[in-house]
Formats: C-alpha cells, structure tokens, sequence
C-alpha cells in the first residue's frame, strides 16, 4: 500500500463515516483512496464551507469531524473554518495536501508556509517527509483527537509521500511521544496483542483503549496523578462539602469527554443546580429545573444569580471566558472557583484541576456526599425568588396582520413550530433573539460560531449536522435562522444541500442591512449608518436555481404558509423572510 491507502484505511478503521471537502491536484492520490473506501466525502462548494461543516459534525455528534483541501490557496481557504474550531476547542482532523516536500520553502507554483498558518490554530500541526512519519503522524493525531479532544489536529500530506510505498513492519509506534502536550510516553500494557494496521474489525478501537499516558490525569487516581493534583482534589471536596449554595457551571468538555451520562448521575445524585455556557447549551435539558441556564453577559436572573450568591463553584469542562465571567466581579468569584479541564492554558480557579472531567466524575461518584445540611430545596427556592422575567420586545403577535414583519416575533414562530429539530444561527442580529428564545432538550441542538464569531457558519454547519444525523439513522429537521448578510459569504454551499438531498430548512432574516454594525455605528459610535446597506438578490428566485423549494414571506400570513411548507418537505426548503429594522437589546452590565 502507499501512504494515502493506509491512512485512508486508518481513518475508516477509526470508524468515520464523512469527510468534508473539495479536491485539487496535489491532494489526488488521497482521494484516489477514498473513492475505493466506505467513508462518503461530501463535496462543499468551497472550502470554508467543508470545515464548518467538520465543525458542526463534531458539536452536533460529540464526536470529531475531517475536513480535506489541496494545497495553498485550498488550505488557507480552510483558514476561517478551523480558526472558528480552535476559539471553541472543537476536535477536528484538518487534512491539507501540498507540493513534493522537497518544494518546502521554494516560491513554486501553490507552494506556501501552510504549516506556519496552522500551527498557529490547531493544537499541532504536522508536515511528513516521509511514508513512515506520515503514517506515525496520521496515529498521533487519532489518538489526540480520541484522548485530548481540545480542538483541531491537522496534518498537512505532500504529493511524494502520499505516493509513497509504506513499510508497515517498519513502524514502532512507541516512537510517538506527545510530552509536548503535556501527555508523555505511552504505558504498552497490551500493546503486542493487536495490531492495529490489519484494517480488519475494529482493530484500531481496540489500539487505542489499550494504553494510557504517563501525565496528569488518568482514571487511576491513587497511583498515576501528580502530588499537585491529589492535594487540589482533595481540597476540592472538602470545599463541594461545606457548601450550602453550591452552583455547577459545565461547558463543552463534558461533551468531548463523553460524560454527559455521568453528569446527569452527579447531579441526581447531588441535586446540585447547573448554568451552561453558550457551548454547552441544553446539557441537560433546559426545561429542567436545575438547569438555570446561560450564565454570563447574555445569562438569565436565574443563572447570573446563582454565580453571584453561590459559596461554591465547581466548573467542569468550561473555559471562563470574559463573557462568561461577565455578570461580576471575576477576582471576588475566583476565590469560590474549582476549575476542572483538560487544558491547563485555560484554568482560572482558587483550586485549578487539571485533569479529564470523565475520570474526575468517576472520582466525585465513588467518593463524594453530599453534607447532611445542605437543603437543595432551599437554595433551588432562594435562586427562583430572585427571577426575574426576560422580556423580549415584538415577540408577540400584537396586531392582526403587522407588515413589515418583526425579527423576534418570525424567529419565535420558527423555534416553537419546529420542536425538537436541530437549529442553526450564525454571526447577527437573529443570533441574539434566536438563542434568548430557545430552548434545548439535549445537547447540540442550537448551535452558532461561537467565540471566533465568523460570518457565514450556519449554512455549511448544516451540512455536518444533517450527515450526523444520518450517521445515527435520525430523520429530524436541521434549521437554519441566519441573516441576508452572512447567508451570502456561503451561499454556494446550497448548491451542496441540494445535491445531497439533506433535510435543510433555511429561514433567512432580511432585513438589508449588516444591522448590528449599524447598530453599532449609530448607538456606540454616534455616526449615521455607513457601508452597511445591503442591495440583495431575491433568495427565493435564488434557491430555485439551485432547484430548492423556495417562498418569499412579507406578511404574517405568508410566514405561517412558509412553515408549513418546510414541515411538510421531506428536502431542503428556503424562505426569504422580509422583515423591519429592529435593535437587539444589549446586554445588562
């Protein structure tokens, strides 16, 4: 086999079934292997669009997505997608292709610092000289993506060593060392009975379950952890102990740890409430009591509350961003603070845990209680005498048959007619009232472009989101609430939607303008709307040239028949929904 058959073969062993992405010369012979392979490659209309939709796969799915491009101008197309992923710590194989290694450095045709770019957004970044490293390389970055699943990998393929016959004999897989991630050797315990290049089975899954890392966090507590860590795990329960007004602030970490079903028992178990950050939205379902929701600069009374007036914080798998930390004082909060996650980079807590929130809930389960005078009750009762209702302006039907429509008012119709699909909004104004309005009953249900905040991520996001849901046989509606404006730096990838018959409803907010930067223009910097006026094609006209069925809604009564009409299609559907400028309301400081 060359290089490309056996990486070919060690992502398909790995069980993936998608990859996402757009071909060109030097990456060929990859793709050469896939076409013989089971896995589907979905072809997005640029590349952009093929590593939102990665993206989206892996937040939608809790598992890690593959995006693939060629050389140069295809790999710094890949650029916006994979920064997106590395600002929210989303796990994703970034497989780029590139010229003969010996062109590294020379100014040939495409040849460029591709790994330069890429080091600088992903957790590593790797450039094989040869078939063997390559093939190493491909290993080491399945095992990070499985074992330390804080954002992309990406490994950038030369045209000759993808060519190149491979040597499987040749091969010691001890020699892969991740000491600068933190994570060390490998412990072999059983290594020598699989193998994990026969490609038959699930050989790779059972590589991968068989060893650990020499490093700080393991599910051995007694014996494989740091002094450090013992003492800060110690110090932790006993403050969790004490507390009478305890608060749990889970982000995305749980999710890429696969403990979801552990927190639910930690929580039962405890009765302790929970706040969320944007990422983790709908953990545990929202219309669940202890789930008071957002904390932070768009969090709720409830939340924001509970992380004023708590004596304890235990966050699991969250970063703390500004916006998260944003409803006080972050240097009186810190002190009531135990941070836990797998990123040191990123703790910010009194006691700081580094360490993965799966094997410490495997601790706080085994060992943890509760004392006998915590009430829950009464502190669930002392937060909820502090609610206070969020008003939302123009969210209900107030007329007969208004015109223009209202924005809050058309997305709530949208969110409440499709109960339990999977939404999708992106970087604008709808972003706010669409994730003010909704509501989720597990997780990855409502997902937007997060801290990097790019334009243009719901509409490829769906994409991954509907092959995720194809992947587990689930025939729900994907829902897109996005702008005129951001729809438009991707809206070739409709063109992708139709081709694959997925079940993508798109609801357009038009309202011809870039609205929160005039916003912006006219409230914070006290200057008349400039460069923010769009003059927009008709997207209904538009989805019918790419053969999506498509209205134009300008009163109520079209919105309600525009609904219908996606519920009721079994293919992607679009509505041009025209709506009045309106502000979103700013946040409460």
């Amino acid at each position: 086999m060359n290089t490309a058959e056996t990486l070919v073969n060690l992502i398909e062993s790995d069980g993936n079934q998608f990859i996402f992405g757009h071909p060109g010369e030097q990456i060929l012979p990859f793709y050469k292997a896939l076409k013989e392979s089971s896995i589907k490659h979905i072809l997005t209309r640029h590349e952009q669009g093929a590593a939102h939709a990665a993206d989206a796969y892996a937040r939608s799915s809790g598992e890690y997505g593959i995006c693939i491009s060629t050389a140069g101008p295809g790999a710094m197309n890949l650029v916006m997608g994979v920064s997106t992923a590395f600002k929210d710590s989303v796990p994703m194989l970034v497989i780029t292709g590139d010229n003969d290694y010996s062109q590294k450095g020379l100014d040939n045709f495409q040849t460029f610092p591709i790994n330069s770019v890429f080091e600088n957004i992903t957790i590593k970044s790797f450039h094989p000289s040869d078939a063997e490293s390559a093939v190493l390389n491909m290993v080491e970055a399945l095992i990070i993506l499985h074992k330390f699943p804080k954002g992309p990998v990406h490994i950038n393929l030369s045209k000759n060593v993808l060519l190149e016959e491979v040597d499987l004999d040749s091969i010691d897989l001890a020699d892969i060392d991740l000491s600068d991630l933190g994570l060390g050797p490998f412990n072999w315990d059983d290594s020598d009975s699989i193998d994990p290049f026969s490609f038959d089975g699930d050989s790779f899954k059972e590589f991968l379950n068989i060893f650990s890392f020499d490093a700080n966090f393991s599910n051995d507590f007694s014996q494989n952890m740091s002094y450090d860590i013992r003492d800060n795990i110690k110090l932790a329960i006993e403050k969790l102990q004490v507390s009478k007004k305890p608060l749990v602030i889970v982000g995305n970490g749980i999710v890429w740890s696969k403990s979801i079903v552990k927190l639910n028992e930690f929580l039962s178990k405890t009765m302790f409430p929970i706040a969320t950050t944007y990422h983790s939205k709908g953990i545990i379902s929202e219309y669940d009591k202890r789930n008071l929701g957002i904390v932070g600069l768009r969090g709720n009374s409830l939340s924001n509350y509970a992380y004023d007036n708590s004596d304890c914080i235990l966050v699991l798998g969250a970063k703390l961003s500004e916006r998260t930390i944003a409803s006080s004082d972050f240097d009186i909060a810190k002190k009531k603070i135990i941070h836990v996650n797998i990123d040191k980079d990123c703790l910010k807590g009194d006691i700081n845990i580094c360490d993965d929130v799966s094997f410490f809930l495997d601790y706080l389960l085994e060992n943890f209680e509760s004392d006998e005078s915590f009430n829950s009750d009464s502190w669930l009762d002392e937060i909820y005498s502090n609610y206070e209702e969020q008003i939302i302006d123009g969210i209900d039907d107030i007329e007969e048959n208004f015109n223009p429509l209202r924005p809050p008012y058309v997305i709530n119709k949208i969110i409440s007619s499709f109960k339990g699909a999977h939404f999708l909004s992106d970087a604008g104004t709808h972003t706010t009232w669409t994730t003010l309005i909704a509501k989720s009953d597990s997780f990855g249900k409502l997902l937007f472009s997060g801290g990097f905040g790019p334009m243009g991520y719901a509409l490829p996001g769906a994409i991954g989101v509907a092959c995720a849901l194809k992947k587990n046989n689930d025939d729900g509606k994907v829902v897109i609430i996005c702008g005129d404006g951001d729809i438009q730096m991707v809206i070739q990838e409709l063109a992708t939607i139709k081709e694959y018959d997925l079940n993508v409803d798109v609801f357009i907010i038009n309202n011809s303008q870039l609205g929160i930067i005039r916003q912006w223009e006219e409230t914070v910097y006290g200057f008349d709307r400039y460069e923010v006026d769009l003059n927009n094609p008709n997207f209904a006209k538009l989805a019918d040239a790419y053969g999506i069925d498509s209205a134009s809604v300008v009163s109520r009564d079209d919105l309600i028949k525009a609904i219908d009409s996606a519920l009721n299609s079994e293919g992607p559907f679009l509505a041009d929904i025209h709506v009045a400028e309106e502000n979103i309301p700013m946040p409460k400081k």
